[in-house]
């Protein structure tokens, strides 16, 4: 019982300090995040398996852009490993046109929500 206390108390400590990580960052480009969070939000949906399956969670990732428009991810976590791979694979995929808009050495940030939506 208390191991599993345990690794719900890191678990949190974790994402708590991302999170900081994440609000401590500096300021980008509101242009460039809007053109960026369309590109990603077209190229990682909610997979199928997830909904037929009920799988719900969250993945939160810090990347940058190489010279190539390829993302190169530097940190990740997720609720559940499933979707934490499925989103590597789907921003491995993924190649930003004019990468020179995106290469001021900054961390981007985006958090992935896998919720149900429920019927009404």
């Amino acid at each position: 019982m208390k191991t599993s206390v345990l690794i719900k108390s890191v678990f949190a400590v974790i994402i708590f300090i991302f999170t900081v990580q994440i609000t401590l960052a500096g300021v980008h480009d509101p242009k460039k995040i809007n053109d960026m969070n369309l590109i990603i939000k077209q190229q990682v949906v909610y997979p199928a398996y997830a909904q037929e399956n009920n799988l719900t969670g969250f993945v939160v990732v810090a990347f940058k852009v190489d010279n190539d428009g390829k993302i190169v991810i530097e940190q990740i976590n997720s609720s559940l490993s499933y979707f934490q791979d499925y989103v590597i694979n789907k921003l491995k995929e993924l190649v930003l046109k004019d990468p020179k808009n995106y290469q001021d050495n900054s961390l981007y940030y985006y958090r992935f929500d896998f919720q149900l939506l429920k019927n009404r």
